[in-house]
């Protein structure tokens, strides 16, 4: 009965019940109410971790444990929270956790931890709401200039607003109990009491209240009464403002009011007389009459005004006589003195009992300046419109809100950006904006605002095809009359141009930059003093003196001498003579003198530097000829076809070879540094992209070689998983960037590992791979191996692919790809570069490996390269240990080898590898590998723990930074459950001295800092594999 009971309690129970596993932390039942309130059901909710229901901003470090471990130390306590919960359909509610665990019968341990929830979202609301009223409303009273006060029906004060001392001078406390009368005018007091007006729920009074210094100000106050439940006064609230600059004003205008003197006039129809005043005779250009009104002959009116507004108005006039009704017309007239003026008149008709006319009484307003200035405005809008109508400019009015909404936009932003004006108006401009680009334009808007004069702003303006143009904008804040406020005026105009052009510059001046130090040339600049300004690295290296020494050093400390040593004498002291005239030197021979005293023959070239027109200095190239000498003079008769491609071949590999090895050497300076996991990890890639760039700038010497037969090929085992993997980490940065997919397909039936040539396979497929990242800008590059044949020599024909979605390939252009030298369209070469050897170079490649390169493309419709190449299988074991160890296979590779340990160089070991970076996993495998050990592979701490309980390693390999669990954790518990056993290595990139005590100190019995070498990892092998044997 009771089960029964406990059982529909928790099935028909209002309140959310959730039963969580305390060890794990996950969900092992929910009943309805849980699964109604967060949307999910009971099966989705199962294994769910409870933690991925809290909201992110609510969870607490180690949120699951604290809990545990605060309900443990308490028996039979309970933990109350409050915190949001994110339901299926991402909606936050706010909930209300009661928190305790039932323990195993006769035990401390936990069995299940039972959490209760209630959903108390519309009580946090309803607390927000009154807590957000009650800041409105002290806000409101501390901080607004008007006087707000409680009071008796009496006028006895209870309460008065803080403002109430800047506008008054009284301290607010000082006025509680006073009346209120007694801070106002007498007359204004004696008129509050005199006639019960002190307080009144309808009327705004205007009444002088006196500052604590004696002065007067006029306060608008209105009052409202507050009322008890039988209906009784109970206080008044009577809120008062400070109008005395308005009423300056209002007292101002009445007075202008009065002195204003409009031209007025009287018609009576029952006498037929017309009485003007004298600002009417003024309006005319009449003789001004004495007295302020006098009859007229109003036929001298009549013929002032234009011939057919007189028509006009008299019709309008009948028409008024007729109906009975008032009127009003725009009027051009010619005053006496010949001026064309514009008056606005106004009519009313006055009407006897019977309803005839007896009167019309009107007035008349020159209003010629306002025409004049509508008419000029009229005239600019037109040519506003015309001018923005016809500009190759972008002219739009924008607002001045933030969202730069527009409200106009000229017609040419359908060509400039795709779009016609109807499609932009109303649209907010800010949205347009590159995202990169939003910030700097909004602090431009920010300083135009303040009234800085500025450059216009640059920024890339989103296109109706989803493409982005650099565009350049100035504007303007102008004052609209039809919004009442500010606008902004803009003018955008396309410099896709200018910004390629830019481009181009800057690309210019590296090359220039990077030729300037990759030349053997030496080169240096001197001014008109012969003190040297710039010097590149071959002139140093060859003269032999440091950057610093140089720089600023007279040119005549090298050039001492003539060819014959014979000293220079005076003005001969330098190469002064481009100096004193504008043209260049020829190429001549000389002698330059190091900075240890000996000297070498030099072949310079000397030409004169210019700023503008003028003359600043001068330029040497010049190159060591001594060894050149030496040559010519031994080898004269040698050919001299041979000689220049010689040269050619050693100045291409010296050149391309030294910023290169600089790279690569100093990446690896670098991996010997302090560097986090991330940074070693970009540095493995620049190593890696470092070694690949030198293949391929080898390409001309390769094809070299092959054209002469000199190509040879170096025949190894390969694993051609590993091979595929490495060339798509390799470009996986730049894959990234683009936004790009690379897939990796391999057929299951081809071998792991077979015998040909690595580096050149690897070269032709980064040369394909590299094409296709180049030349694709949307959708995917797939590589792709499979088994092509197989012979009877036991060799087989391997068939790899790489297919992309780019560009596409002509089909009458195919027949020029695997040419040298070739490239597709002159555009093409300048948009992306490249010698046009690449192709030629993989297809004579490709035929020294026994095989065929081909290509299937379509325009627009991307490229599938396709090539085979003749490969011979390793014995039969090695196959069979490297299907059981795929390296590439990730899946395969994290689950327990079937052996329980692998005879390696030294001796048999079980290893395990706890590593979540997929790089330094493939790394460590590589590295055990050539060793003769294949480890297992743990993600993080939490399976390293699992794999360690469940299988005996003998080495374990722990990183110390994993998500889950950390290392530090992970050997805590393995020392705790299994004690020193198995022996555990802290693998980190963190070096210092505390991090390797804090490794051993948790357990670990030996430590190596990351980037980890094969002579550092040849060290814990041999070490401990004596000990553990």
């Amino acid at each position: 009965m009771s089960e029964f009971l406990f059982k529909q309690l928790y099935l028909r129970s209002s309140i959310g019940v959730a039963v969580v596993s305390p060890k794990e932390g996950t969900l092992i039942q929910s009943n309805p109410a849980l699964c109604h309130m967060l949307g999910y059901s009971e099966e989705e909710l199962l294994n769910m971790h409870y933690l991925d229901l809290i909201y992110p901003d609510d969870k607490i470090d180690d949120d699951h444990y604290v809990i545990l471990n605060n309900l443990l130390a308490d028996p039979g306590s309970a933990m109350e929270l409050e915190r949001r919960f994110l339901c299926k359909d991402g909606e936050m509610i706010w909930v209300a956790q009661h928190i305790f665990l039932i323990l195993q019968e006769n035990s401390s341990e936990p069995l299940v931890m039972i959490s209760e929830l209630t959903d108390i979202t519309d009580r946090r609301l309803a607390e927000d709401k009154i807590q957000e009223d009650q800041h409105l409303y002290n806000l409101i009273t501390k901080n607004t200039p008007d006087m707000i006060s409680f009071g008796k029906p009496d006028g006895t004060l209870q309460y008065v607003s803080p403002s109430v001392e800047l506008l008054l001078g009284y301290p607010a406390d000082e006025m509680i109990g006073t009346k209120r009368p007694d801070y106002y005018h007498v007359d204004d007091a004696l008129e509050m009491t005199k006639h019960g007006k002190l307080y009144s729920d309808t009327d705004v009074y205007t009444r002088r209240a006196r500052h604590k210094d004696g002065h007067y100000l006029w306060i608008e106050s209105s009052s409202q009464v507050v009322r008890d439940e039988q209906g009784q006064i109970k206080q008044i609230l009577t809120i008062g403002r400070d109008i005395t600059q308005r009423k300056k004003y209002e007292d101002m205008l009445a007075k202008a009011q009065y002195l204003a003197k409009m031209g007025s006039w009287e018609w009576d129809a029952t006498k037929a007389r017309l009485t003007v005043s004298r600002e009417m005779r003024n309006i005319f250009g009449f003789s001004l009459d004495e007295s302020i009104h006098s009859y007229f002959d109003y036929r001298h009116v009549l013929s002032c005004i234009d011939p057919a507004d007189f028509t006009r108005l008299e019709k309008l006039v009948r028409q008024s006589f007729a109906n009975v009704t008032n009127g009003e017309a725009m009027v051009r007239i010619k005053s006496a003195d010949g001026i064309l003026k514009f008056l606005d008149v106004h009519w009313e008709v006055l009407k006897d009992e019977e309803g005839r006319v007896l009167q019309i009484s009107g007035i008349a307003q020159d209003v010629t300046e306002r025409h004049r200035m509508e008419e000029q405005m009229r005239d600019s809008e037109q040519n506003y419109r015309l001018l923005s109508e016809n500009s190759m400019d972008f002219i739009s009015r924008n607002t001045a809100d933030g969202h730069l909404t527009y409200l106009y936009a000229s017609p040419i932003c359908q060509t400039m950006f795709g779009y016609t004006p109807e499609e932009m108006y109303e649209t907010r401009g800010i949205d347009y904006i590159h995202p990169e680009d939003k910030e700097k334009v909004v602090t431009y808007l920010s300083n135009c605002m303040e009234g800085k004069k500025l450059e216009p702003v640059t920024f890339r303006f989103l296109c109706k095809d989803g493409t982005y143009i650099w565009t350049e904008t100035t504007l303007r804040y102008i004052y609209s009359e039809t919004f009442g406020g500010q606008e902004l005026v803009c003018v955008t105009r396309d410099i896709a141009e200018r910004a390629r052009h830019f481009e181009e510059i800057e690309k210019l001046s590296n090359e220039h930059a990077l030729i300037l130090n990759s030349v053997s040339e030496g080169i240096f600049g001197m001014n008109l003093e012969g003190n040297t300004m710039f010097i590149n690295p071959a002139a140093i290296t060859m003269l032999g003196y440091d950057p610093t020494e140089w720089l600023n050093s007279k040119f005549h400390t090298i050039h001492q001498t003539w060819l014959d040593n014979e000293p220079f004498l005076g003005i001969q002291k330098t190469l002064i003579p481009s100096h004193f005239n504008n043209r260049s030197f020829d190429e001549k021979e000389g002698v330059f003198w190091r900075q240890d005293g000996s000297s070498f023959l030099v072949r310079y070239h000397m030409t004169p530097l210019f700023d503008g027109e003028e003359r600043i200095g001068a330029v040497v190239v010049f190159r060591d000829i001594t060894e050149e000498k030496e040559i010519v003079r031994a080898k004269e008769s040698a050919e001299e076809a041979d000689r220049a491609k010689s040269e050619f071949l050693a100045i291409m590999s010296h050149e391309l070879r030294t910023p290169m090895n600089g790279i690569i050497g100093m990446a690896d300076l670098l991996s010997g540094t302090e560097l986090d996991e991330e940074q070693s990890y970009y540095t493995q890639i620049i190593n890696s992209s470092g070694e690949a760039l030198l293949h391929i700038l080898n390409e001309v010497l390769d094809f070299s070689k092959i054209e002469a037969g000199m190509m040879t090929l170096e025949l190894q085992m390969v694993d051609l998983r590993e091979v595929i993997q490495n060339v798509s980490e390799l470009f996986y940065p730049k894959v990234k960037e683009k936004g790009l997919l690379l897939t990796i397909n391999i057929a299951p039936d081809l071998p792991f590992v077979v015998v040909t040539d690595e580096a050149r396979l690897r070269q032709i497929l980064v040369n394909l791979v590299g094409n296709a990242v180049k030349f694709t800008e949307t959708g995917e590059i797939s590589i792709s191996a499979s088994l092509e044949a197989s012979q009877k020599s036991g060799n087989i024909i391997v068939k790899f692919m790489v297919k992309d979605t780019g560009l596409g390939i002509p089909v009458a252009s195919q027949g020029l790809l695997f040419q040298s030298f070739s490239q597709l369209h002159p555009s093409i070469n300048r948009k992306y570069g490249g010698t046009g050897l690449g192709l030629a170079i993989s297809k004579k490649l490709v035929e020294l490996l026994g095989g065929a390169i081909g290509v299937r493309s379509c325009e627009k419709h991307g490229s599938e390269f396709f090539f085979t190449v003749e490969v011979s299988l390793p014995k039969e074991e090695w196959n069979q240990k490297v299907m059981l160890h795929p390296s590439v296979d990730a899946d395969k590779s994290n689950k327990p080898n079937a052996k329980a340990s692998d005879t390696g160089e030294y001796g048999p070991m079980s290893i395990l590898i706890a590593e979540d970076h997929p790089v330094n996993q493939q790394l460590m495998l590589a590295y055990m590998k050539k060793r003769g050990y294949f480890p297992d592979i743990a993600s993080n701490g939490e399976e390293a723990v699992r794999s360690v309980l469940s299988k005996d390693y003998d080495l374990v390999f722990m990183d110390i930074q994993m998500p889950v669990m950390d290392g530090i954790e992970a050997t805590g518990i393995i020392r705790e459950k299994l004690g020193l056993s198995p022996v555990i290595i802290a693998a980190t990139a963190f070096a210092r001295n505390e991090d390797k005590d804090m490794c051993l100190s948790a357990g670990m019995q030996d430590f190596i800092s990351k980037p980890i070498s094969i002579k550092e990892l040849d060290r814990v092998l041999k070490d401990w594999s004596t000990r553990i044997r």
